[in-house]
Parts: C-alpha cells; structure tokens; sequence
C-alpha cells in the first residue's frame, strides 16, 4: 500500500496524523529503512540494499577503492564482503586487519611501511641504494644491491646473487687468467671438463687444441677422425667388417658389407660358404664333386634317383641299373662293379 494513501486515509478519517502513525506508514515492518530503501519493507529481518565487494585474497576485505555491486541478496556466499580497504587483494597476508611485519611491505594498508615500534631500526639504508639492509648484501657500498649490474673478477658481488665472482658462465669453473680452468669463461659448454666436439671450431675442454677428443677405447682413432663407436676397439674407420655381427665395424655408414670376391653375387654375410670359389652360393645347384655347392652343409646331397635304388647319383656309380649301388652284393665273374667299390668281383 502506497504511504500517501495511508496517509490521506488517516487525515480524511481523523483530520490529523501522529508522528508514530508517519513512521509506521514510511517504514510498515519497522526495521529502520523506509519502505524506499528497505529490500522488503514486511520483513524486518531485511533491511535496504547492500554493497558487496570481490575479494579475491579471501582475506575478508575487497580491493581499497573497488566498485562495489549494490544487491538486496547475500552475496557473501559468492566470496563477496562488505569492506573494500585491501591495498592487496592478491596477497591474503595483507589486509587491513593484519599485522605489520618489518619487510618493507604496508602489511595493515594504512599507508605507511614498517612503521611499528619493533621494526624501528631496522631495514636501514645506509648507503643509499634503495635497498635496506635486510635486502642489499652490502649496505656500505651503493654500488652493490640485488640485480645490480655485475662487474666480474672485481672480488665484489655487486648483485648479490652470491655468485662466484672469477666464473662468470657459472658452469663450475673459474676462469683461466684468475687461476681456473676454464679457457672461455662465457661460454658454459666450455671448461676442462667438457666434451670436444668435433669441428665446432671450438676448445671446448680448453686443452689448447681443437678436435682433440680422447680415443676411449684405445684403437688409435677418436670421434674426431672417424670412430663411430669410441667404446670398441674393433670398430674404426680402417676395421674389418667381416663378422657379420650386425655392426659397421669399419664406420663407413654401412653394416656387415663384404666384397664379393668370387663375382657370384653372393657375400659371406649373405651365406656365401666359399667366396672364393663362384660355383658356391646357396641356391647353386648341387652336383657330384665331393663339394658343398649350394651352402647348406652337405657334399654331393642331390636329389636325383633315376634306377630309384635308393642312392643318388652322385653316391650309385651306375644310377640306370638298380642292381648296382654301394650296398649291392658283388657277383663274381660279371663285368660289373655291382657294390661301387671301385674294383670288380670283390
């Protein structure tokens, strides 16, 4: 109901108002805020609209000078407050309800840094630099803070990094005019203890030559002149590679390759039993010559049977007659060499 209507109700019924009847009028659920500004003017649990602040630190106040958002809702289950003096609201250990500690920070946001009594004397900055003393590793010398620009071999950490001042590459080792190993202290690749690395153009484990990798496996050559594998002895650019071992012996970029001496288009690593002789190779026909031709470990091993005796014919000395064989009976007084054994009637 509109306080107005109320209001000339009550004039026109009585001709006068009471300041208890305005009040009632204005504010119905009696809760202090007019029925303009109250979010519910009937419950008197529900007062007017509120602001609500983001805070983003979850340390209980919003960011100092944020814009609110104005609702009759209860925003604070969204992580919402109510106050906004967080000079911080990235950093839950500022606030202004916290406590000033001495660490050049405005911890409680009033403005002022390390103003408690506590922190009086500390954090002094006596020369100037704009570092205290807790901070700069030397507070008599402007010319030494953190991040400072360093001025190598002096003796001085000017950045206060607390870094070795004679190793300015930081690889462990000082440089060689100050009494270190390190023959380009620029370069953290480079120290006594690097590994060469061939045509780089470089020292790099500073023994005064270039490409001067060690021979690890005492062959006589190193990874600089061509040993692909400096942990073998029998792998070098001028080894065999005859031992079909699945290894480039000789580091020419190819494995196992032979010469195929016998022209028989079969290597030794390709199962050539004899390459030297180019009747054998495996898949050469077998023929009687006491001789492995075709590689497979057997003499003579053909498959030919013509009498069908039993015995091929590189073991029957007469394959047309079955009667004749290595394990026939000799006949005395025939012409024939029936058993094979080189001599008649025996």
């Amino acid at each position: 109901m509109n306080a107005l209507f109320v209001l000339s109700g009550l004039l026109g019924c009585y001709g006068f108002i009471t300041p208890q009847d305005a009040s009632r009028a204005m504010d119905r659920d009696q809760d202090g805020f007019d029925y303009r500004a109250d979010c519910n003017d009937d419950d008197a649990s529900i007062g007017a609209d509120t602001i609500w602040y983001v805070d983003a630190d979850g340390d209980g106040d919003g960011a100092l000078n944020a814009t609110g958002t104005v609702s009759c809702d209860d925003l604070s289950v969204n992580g919402f407050v109510l106050t906004n003096g967080d000079c911080n609201d990235a950093d839950a250990s500022i606030s202004p309800t916290a406590t000033e500690a001495c660490n050049d920070i405005d911890d409680n946001c009033n403005g002022a840094v390390d103003e408690s009594e506590e922190c009086q004397g500390h954090n002094t900055d006596a020369d100037g630099d704009g570092f205290t003393e807790d901070v700069d590793c030397d507070d008599t010398d402007a010319d030494v803070y953190p991040n400072a620009p360093e001025v190598w071999y002096d003796g001085i950490d000017e950045d206060c990094l607390g870094d070795d001042d004679y190793d300015q590459d930081g690889d462990g080792f000082d440089a060689v005019d100050y009494g270190g190993e390190d023959c380009d202290d620029t370069v953290a690749a480079v120290n006594s203890s690097a590994e060469e690395i061939c045509d780089d153009g470089i020292d790099n484990d500073c023994s005064g030559t270039e490409n001067d990798a060690d021979d690890a496996d005492g062959d006589q050559y190193t990874e600089c002149t061509g040993d692909c594998n400096d942990a073998d002895p029998d792998v070098g650019p001028f080894a065999y590679d005859a031992s079909c071992d699945g290894v480039d012996n000789d580091c020419d970029g190819e494995v196992d390759q032979h010469d195929d001496q016998d022209d028989d288009g079969v290597t030794t690593c390709d199962g050539d039993c004899d390459d030297h002789n180019a009747n054998r190779y495996p898949g050469n026909p077998e023929v009687c010559n006491y001789l492995d031709d075709d590689c497979d470990g057997y003499e003579d091993n053909v498959t030919t049977d013509v009498d069908a005796d039993g015995y091929n014919t590189c073991q029957d000395c007469d394959d047309d007659n079955p009667e004749i064989h290595p394990n026939a009976e000799e006949i005395v007084d025939d012409p024939y060499d029936s058993n094979c054994n080189g001599s008649l009637d025996t």
